[in-house]
Parts: structure tokens; C-alpha cells; sequence
């Protein structure tokens, strides 16, 4: 990775005791008017890495001034500014980064389209937030019909379960295959799902009929073919790769959004309380 030799690190002053003092001077301090010129500092993502790992450990109730501040500096460098929002969305947005955080992504893109920029600047942003206001952790999930094998019509809020774990898929998909030979040898889960505290809804949101009706998805699944492709059409959920999975609670409100096996595996592991019946 490339790191710009023109960029300095901040570095807090001795006075300066507290942990958290330190790391706000550090986030405070990190660009100038200079250091955001420099496209050459965003010929690779480090420094935004960097940086975001400071922002991060900043407390909530400071991060937005820190974002403004950021925003504020970068929107006035076109050049740069392009930079940084695609890699922001490859960091922040893209579920299948590791460093995968909406809220702060949403954070930062609020305060674009409040900034200067210019408004072609803020057409993905814009596009992004308000694919970002639904299903939200914390909030209902968007509702949706399918139909099952025998073309019977159902409603995803009609699957009674503590917990289920919808995954959009698609029968030619090579790494949905493997997604479910991974769930369906997983102890765990199969464990959970016999004792009726998981349930399973897998559902294919684009692709023939007659592909899907050939797939043999295991038999303690529930399965369902969206026949109006409507969860697309109308964008009830931002599926940005398949597979994508979402855990809903028992009233259908978001546990985890735009996940993939591991962080699935990882969330149960440390919310086994959600496995009690």
C-alpha cells in the first residue's frame, strides 16, 4: 500500500493525558487543506483506514462534528473528493468489506448532501441513504409475498419463528451453493432449528422458475420464488451480492442486515442468549 510522503500523522501535544482526549486531537488533527489536495494520498485506502479506526474509537456524540469537519475539507478538491467516496463505499458501504459499518457510512453521506459538493457528486450518496432508511437493525424488516413449490402464496411476516434467517439466493449461484452446505452442517444451527428457535426462509429474487424448482434446497427449509421479481422492482432490500442474509427477530425487526455466513456465525455466537426458548 502506498502512503503519501507529504502526509504527517498528527500527533497530540504532551499536555494532553486522557486516552480519549488523545484520539480526539488525533481525529481533529488528521487532515489539513493540504493533506486533502494531495490526491496522492488516496491512491490507496490506507489513510482513510487509518483514519476511520481513529474516528471509530471517538465517541458518538462527537462524530459528526468530526465528519463535518472532514467533509467540509474534502468536498472543496473535486479530485479528491472522488477519491474518497469510492473509497468510502469500498470500505464502509460494500457488505462484503471487513470493515462493514452502516452507521457511520450513513453518517458520512448525510453530511455530503449537506456539504458544497456538487450535486453530481451527491447522486450515489443520495441513492445510497435512501436505500439505507429500510431495514435498518433495530427496525421492522420490509415485508414481501412469494410463492413456495406448489405455487402457493405466502407473506414473509407469516413465518412464525424467534429468530429467521432470510437468505436471498439464487439456484446458479457457486458461493449460495456453498453457503448452504456450510448452514446445513453447521451443529449449531441444525441444533437451534430442531428445537424450533430458527427457522430458515430462503428465497430467490431473480431467476427462472424452472431452475429454482430444479434446486434441492435441504428439507427443513422454507423456500420461496419472488414470481413479480417485485423485492427487486421495488428495492425492498439493497442485496448488494448473493448470498444475502438478514436475522430477523420474532416480530420481523432487523438483528443483522446484508450478512454473509461468517458474520452470521459470529453474531449467534455472541448473542447466544437469543437461542433460549
Amino acid at each position: 500500500m502506498i502512503t503519501a510522503q507529504t502526509f504527517h500523522y498528527p500527533v497530540p501535544p504532551d499536555s494532553i493525558n486522557d486516552r480519549q482526549e488523545r484520539i480526539a486531537y488525533m481525529v481533529s488533527h488528521f487532515w489539513d487543506e493540504q493533506s486533502i489536495s494531495d490526491t496522492t494520498n488516496f491512491q490507496s485506502p490506507r489513510l482513510l483506514l487509518d483514519y476511520l479506526y481513529l474516528l471509530k474509537q471517538e465517541e458518538s456524540n462527537r462524530l459528526d462534528n468530526h465528519i463535518k469537519l472532514f467533509v467540509s475539507l474534502a468536498c472543496k478538491k473535486e479530485q479528491s473528493f472522488e477519491r474518497i467516496l469510492f473509497w468510502l463505499d469500498q470500505i464502509l458501504y460494500d457488505s462484503s468489506s471487513p470493515h462493514y459499518n452502516e452507521d457511520v457510512y450513513l453518517r458520512l453521506m448525510t453530511e455530503v448532501i449537506a456539504s458544497e459538493a456538487d450535486s453530481v457528486m451527491k447522486l450515489i450518496p443520495e441513492e445510497r441513504i435512501k436505500m439505507m432508511s429500510q431495514n435498518q437493525v433495530g427496525k421492522h424488516a420490509n415485508d414481501f409475498s412469494y410463492v413456495d413449490r406448489k405455487r402457493k402464496q405466502h407473506r414473509m411476516y407469516d413465518v412464525d419463528a424467534p429468530l429467521l434467517l432470510l437468505i436471498f439466493n439464487n439456484p446458479d449461484c457457486s458461493l449460495c451453493l456453498n453457503t448452504e452446505r456450510a448452514l446445513n452442517i453447521n451443529k449449531h444451527l441444525q441444533d437451534t432449528m430442531n428445537r424450533g428457535v430458527l427457522r430458515i426462509l430462503a428465497i430467490t429474487p431473480d431467476a427462472s422458475l424452472k431452475d429454482w424448482k430444479r434446486h434441492n434446497y435441504p428439507s427443513n427449509w422454507l423456500v420461496g420464488f419472488d414470481n413479480g421479481k417485485a423485492i427487486y422492482k421495488q428495492r425492498l432490500y439493497d442485496i448488494q451480492r448473493l448470498p444475502c442474509m438478514y436475522l430477523l427477530d420474532k416480530d420481523k425487526r432487523v438483528l443483522l442486515k446484508e450478512a454473509d455466513y461468517g458474520r452470521v456465525c459470529k453474531y449467534l455466537s455472541e448473542n447466544t442468549s437469543l437461542f433460549e426458548r
